[in-house]
């Protein structure tokens, strides 16, 4: 003859109760702040003199600008099959690269990316 005997209920992994669901969102939200937040002695100070933020500005600037200037007529090229106008955006572009260029030789741009 064999007794049974009830063992105490196992939690449902799929329909969690609602102190349960409470608890994993706050370790969740305390991961997450953890892991975004840095320190206060590891955050780098920034300079934000208007020198310092007009050279940042002007690295920027000339490398999105040649990149689009390449971009917006090839794109043409592939959707309508003609290259009218390409001179003067590839004239453009080249002279910003070249901007680029010499503002990444005098390290306008951030020091490590």
């Amino acid at each position: 003859m064999a007794t049974t005997t009830e063992s105490p209920p196992a939690t449902d992994l799929l329909r969690p109760s609602g102190s349960t669901l409470l608890v994993r969102v706050r370790s969740l939200l305390a991961w997450l702040y953890k892991v975004l937040t840095q320190p206060a002695h590891e955050v780098e100070e920034l300079p934000l003199t208007l020198t310092a933020r007009f050279r940042k500005f002007l690295w920027l600037s000339s490398g999105l600008f040649s990149a689009a200037s390449f971009t917006i007529p090839a794109i043409g090229y592939l959707a309508f099959g003609t290259a009218d106008g390409a001179a003067m955006n590839f004239l453009a572009a080249v002279v910003s690269a070249c901007l680029f260029g010499v503002a990444s030789l005098l390290h306008f741009g951030p020091d490590e990316a």
